[in-house]
């Protein structure tokens, strides 16, 4: 069904309004409101959800803090209930009184503190709280606001926001039980005594292969906080190419990172060329204050264009030492390495996209940039600092994306301090 010309057919999945939990009003009560981070991820999700039922023809949902539900992981949920064709613009203003809700412990109307909410969120609870229905936003405007991008910008496909949305509010998946079956004591097998000659022909023979094994592969299993030793606190030159693609063209980015393991985010002073423009744009970044061709930016919630300042943090969350270690943490025992070259390794693996934690930020909760599976290469000197890296993204029904960064001279640490903005 269609009401009003909203609905253009997404399928709904029963975790958009199924779900077992504890209710956001007995969450407040027992934990006291939602703050930074966790309130961000509430509000993004519950309109991420919103708009799935809404696009696929359920409005009507009457939310409020005693059926919105809270699930073992973080998850929300809407409570199964009575929903029929009130217009959605009803649904977005209601929305916003459950996220007052959880920030605040109260109802809007009911002496709430809307000044403990960021200026930017309480921006949009005014916005979903206007008098005339017909001027809130849709629920997909509001996740398109959640996300830092352009009102204005027709750049991602409401499908595309949702995934966007969905892959940054994914909660981390428990590893897969694995029965374990215990076998019998080989002691009390009749066959014991026999098996103990055998048993020591194996074991010399095993002896003799791991020395010959050591011996070609020229160390141990890689672990993760390797590559942060390695490098430590140091400034490397780099270059990163984003293969191209019909809607964002090429992205080729040069110049230094700066990496402090006492930050939580890489820092770079680099050159953005991307899209058609063969022009490359100077760009600085600390933390999430960033400078493109003289004009600030957050690169937590980058606009969607100009190209320079939508593409610098993924330069960063794709190049970052953090990063590097984040798919090999992900990874697991899902990692072979070789030697190569004078003293170096090659380490491959794979990992699942929503899994790699790299740089604080705003995919730190969700993940690298892609929907699939990551493969990586990454090529370390006999020091253990990266070479090279290559990363092999995959998306959903996409043509997987190569993304390849080059380091050089890694040396003692150079603090980036960033350009002047003209604002």
């Amino acid at each position: 069904m269609e009401f009003q010309g909203w609905s253009d057919g997404l399928a709904l999945r029963p975790r958009d309004y199924l779900g077992k939990g504890q209710t956001l009003a007995a969450a407040v009560r027992t934990a006291g409101p939602l703050k930074d981070e966790a309130l961000y991820l509430f509000a993004l999700g519950t309109a991420a959800t919103m708009a799935r039922l809404h696009l696929g023809g359920i409005a009507g949902l009457r939310l409020t803090p005693a059926n919105v539900l809270i699930g073992p992981r973080g998850q929300a949920f809407f409570a199964p209930g009575p929903r029929d064709s009130l217009f959605p613009a009803h649904d977005v203003k209601d929305w916003a009184g459950v996220v007052v809700f959880a920030a605040t412990g109260r109802e809007p109307d009911d002496g709430a503190d809307l000044d403990r909410l960021l200026p930017a969120l309480r921006a949009v609870i005014g916005e979903c709280r206007r008098s005339d229905a017909a001027s809130r936003p849709s629920a997909v405007d509001l996740v398109r606001i959640l996300l830092g991008h352009s009102g204005a910008a027709q750049g991602a496909t409401a499908h595309e926001l949702l995934l966007e949305a969905e892959r940054r509010t994914r909660p981390e998946e428990p590893a897969p039980y694995v029965e374990q079956v215990v076998p019998t004591p080989f002691w009390r097998r009749p066959a014991y005594l026999t098996g103990i000659a055998i048993g020591i022909a194996l074991v010399a023979g095993a002896a003799g292969a791991v020395i010959m094994i050591s011996g070609r592969e020229g160390g141990t299993q890689p672990r993760a906080s390797d590559v942060l030793s390695a490098v430590g606190r140091r400034t490397a030159t780099f270059r990163q190419v984003i293969e191209e693609t019909p809607a964002t063209g090429q992205a080729v980015a040069e110049g230094r990172l700066s990496f402090d393991p006492g930050t939580p985010a890489t820092s770079y002073d680099m050159e953005l060329t991307c899209g058609n423009d063969p022009r490359p744009t100077p760009v600085a970044l600390v933390g999430s204050r960033g400078v493109a061709g003289g004009v600030a930016f957050d690169a937590d919630h980058p606009p969607v264009e100009p190209c320079a300042q939508r593409t610098a943090g993924t330069v960063r969350e794709l190049s970052s030492p953090r990063t590097i270690k984040g798919l090999i943490d992900a990874a697991g025992s899902n990692v072979t390495s070789e030697p190569a070259g004078t003293n170096g390794r090659t380490l491959r693996g794979s990992a699942p996209a929503h899994r790699v934690r790299g740089e604080e930020g705003q995919d730190a909760w969700a993940g690298l940039p892609a929907e699939g599976p990551v493969r990586f290469t990454l090529q370390v000197d006999g020091q253990g600092r990266p070479v090279r890296l290559q990363l092999r993204m995959e998306g959903r029904g996409s043509v997987p994306r190569i993304i390849e960064t080059v380091y050089r001279d890694w040396r003692a640490f150079e603090a980036i301090k960033g350009e002047t903005s003209n604002g």
